[in-house]
């Protein structure tokens, strides 16, 4: 059976769900219909308390709690279904309780730092974090309390979770990342985008704005839509069936990159050129697109300048003058001599002939193309229109069961099993486990998971964390912004900019915080870095695995 479902999806959240609500509601009552599922791509900003507040790999003069806290307290319930992705500016803290995924808050599902799950005959890929060529080959070697470089490694995408997307083999109809995929400004307007955001125009001249990776995932997967966000402006591609969007291979990433890493510790955080800056893109343009036209000197139209582009063609080549690092080879396919009966064989996920539709869009603020709705069909066995709900997917459970030995704790690079995966003729290449391996995982998923059918995610959210008072303002930021003004001389971020004054409340201290508003410090015990979290104990019991990356161990250190 055929049916039509309502997604809408929302760029950058920086922690206004109240204010996204909001406009999701109005969109509602102007279109007539109920939206079924909201996606939003990243920077959702979980934050709970001053301790996860302390956590968010951002500067200080930006933090505040956001209303976040209200859903996780239960104020609040979320109106609609809503899903996302972690982006670059998160509590890393709170996530990384939820590494597979799981509920922040009643009816909000975090899809851990790689998931996919079903809703309603959709399949939706989510991949979290920015990519950084220091940190993606390593390890998850970050401890509680997750001070310095480590506040903002915890978001930069590793080779790991690459690894496990890169062996989906059955068809997804929607991605969703924080990070742009490299080279997909060029399968759109360019020249609009640069007109906006003039400032990328480098980048897009070297070929290296957005994920390297994600292009790999795209090119491999080829879903029928992917949804960014991360660069706060909206842009639309469309990449047809046979556009190649991305040559090299895995190991062109996972091991070129060994020869550019920056030397970081915990105290040192390595320079980035391509981070996107939040003081850069938040000020108050209005990204509503004017005429192509302007008009002369003598009122007349013409054409608006163009901006010159010099591309190169859309692939990295290696520099022959830097030497690969010594790492383990890269596995080779094996020879007839060594392969078994029936010789291995990898399924291809992507769709013959369906084009993926590209959209990425801006953060939460007036006059900025954030939201989006859409229609998609899909075939769904739901035939007696039940309430739509998310389910686990199988083939995601088999894929975290067959990679979890070799789950990477430490800052030693990961390495694909060579005596388990090859190549096996992919394009691109990558490591991938046999269509056997997979299926072996996939019968025991399908005999003590999914015995009975589908297998719906249970609403087993448990608040683990102290919230603060209710009534406490979205700007509060418990001191740390007004630490940071005293450093930079009593200059608060953009001070002065909207809101309003906060009230003394009790237990409460006030002082000058975020953008020149009234701050409250936090009283009482100083909440936990890391909460050992029911849903990641549910899931791993569920599936036979243990639970390596909570840290329970390390919380004392």
């Amino acid at each position: 059976m055929r049916r039509k479902i309502t997604v809408a999806i929302e760029g950058c959240c920086h922690g206004m769900l109240d204010n996204i609500y909001r406009q999701l509601q109005t969109n509602e009552r102007q279109m007539g219909k109920r939206v079924d599922l909201l996606i939003i791509c990243g920077d959702f900003q979980a934050i709970r308390n001053v301790t996860d507040l302390e956590c968010m790999s951002c500067p200080d003069k930006y933090k505040r709690v956001g209303g976040f806290y209200r859903y996780y307290s239960g104020e609040k319930v979320a109106p609609i279904p809503t899903i996302f992705v972690g982006g670059n500016h998160e509590a890393g803290n709170h996530l990384r309780e939820l590494y597979y995924g799981g509920w922040v808050a009643p009816n909000i599902y975090y899809m851990g730092n790689s998931g996919v799950v079903r809703f309603g005959g959709l399949r939706i890929g989510g991949i979290s974090g920015i990519y950084k060529d220091f940190d993606f080959p390593k390890g998850y070697y970050e401890r509680p309390p997750f001070r310095g470089h480590s506040r903002s490694s915890m978001h930069h995408v590793r080779s790991y979770e690459a690894f496990k997307l890169m062996q989906v083999r059955k068809p997804l109809d929607i991605v969703v990342s924080h990070d742009w995929p490299q080279y997909i400004e060029r399968f759109g307007d360019t020249q609009e985008l640069l007109r906006k955001k003039p400032f990328f125009k480098n980048e897009v001249e070297r070929g290296d704005l957005g994920s390297p990776v994600n292009a790999l995932l795209l090119e491999r997967l080829r879903p029928a839509w992917w949804f960014s966000a991360h660069m706060h402006s909206r842009f639309e591609a469309t990449v047809e069936a046979n556009d190649p969007i991305y040559k090299q291979s895995w190991w062109d990433i996972a091991l070129n990159d060994q020869t550019n890493q920056s030397v970081a510790t915990d105290g040192q955080k390595p320079k980035n050129r391509d981070e996107i800056r939040i003081d850069s893109l938040s000020g108050d343009e209005d990204d509503e697109s004017p005429s192509t036209f302007i008009q002369n000197a003598a009122g007349a139209e013409q054409e608006r300048p163009r901006l010159a582009l010099n591309l190169p063609p859309p692939k990295h080549t290696a520099s022959e003058d830097v030497p690969l690092p010594v790492l383990p080879e890269k596995p080779k396919a094996p020879t007839k001599s060594e392969t078994p009966e029936p010789e291995p064989t990898l399924a291809d996920p992507r769709v013959p002939g369906r084009a993926t539709r590209f959209l990425a869009l801006d953060k939460c603020l007036p006059r900025r193309q954030f939201l989006e709705i859409i229609d998609v069909e899909v075939e769904d066995s739901n035939l007696d229109n039940a309430p739509l709900q998310l389910e686990y997917d199988p083939e995601w459970l088999a894929i975290l069961r067959m990679c979890h030995p070799y789950m990477p704790l430490e800052i030693a690079p990961f390495v694909p099993p060579k005596d388990k995966t090859a190549s096996l003729g992919a394009v691109p290449e990558f490591p991938a486990f046999s269509d056997q391996t997979l299926d072996r995982e996939l019968r025991w998923v399908t005999e003590n998971v999914f015995t009975h059918g589908p297998v719906y995610i249970p609403p087993n959210f448990v608040p683990m964390a102290p919230v603060p008072p209710a009534g406490t303002p979205d700007h509060v930021s418990f001191g740390l912004a007004q630490a940071q003004n005293r450093v930079n001389g009593g200059r608060g971020g953009r001070g002065g900019r909207g809101g309003h004054r906060g009230n003394q409340r009790g237990g409460y201290s006030q002082n000058r915080g975020n953008y020149g508003q009234t701050d409250m410090s936090w009283n009482g015990p100083r909440p936990q870095v890391i909460y050992p979290n029911p849903q990641t104990d549910e899931l791993c019991v569920m599936l036979g695995i243990q639970d390596k990356l909570t840290q329970r161990r390390f919380q004392d250190n």
